[in-house]
């Protein structure tokens, strides 16, 4: 199994946001994410998910979503086994 899989939605189809699925695994190397002009909206739709921003460290879990602005630097992980999500994008300069 890979540690991150991915599937994208045509922006089209989301009314100008761009969705990605996430599958994460536990234990797997975790890289810093930054979207310089787009603000992200995650959502947590299995398992548990570790997110860091500005190194402030929360745990969400199933339904949970939040929106993380533009620039702010960012990582998810998998807290507990494995952990799945939702993560659109939308450009911050509307």
């Amino acid at each position: 199994m890979t540690p991150l899989t991915r599937s994208s939605r045509a922006a089209t189809a989301t009314h100008g946001a761009a969705l990605t699925f996430e599958t994460l695994v536990e234990g797997a190397p975790v890289a810093a994410r930054v979207r310089a002009y787009e603000d992200t909206l995650l959502r947590v739709i299995a398992g548990i998910v570790r997110l860091t921003i500005d190194a402030q460290e929360c745990l969400l879990a199933i339904g949970d979503e939040i929106v993380i602005p533009a620039g702010a630097p960012h990582s998810v992980a998998s807290a507990s086994g494995e952990a799945r999500l939702v993560t659109g994008f939308r450009s911050a300069l509307r």
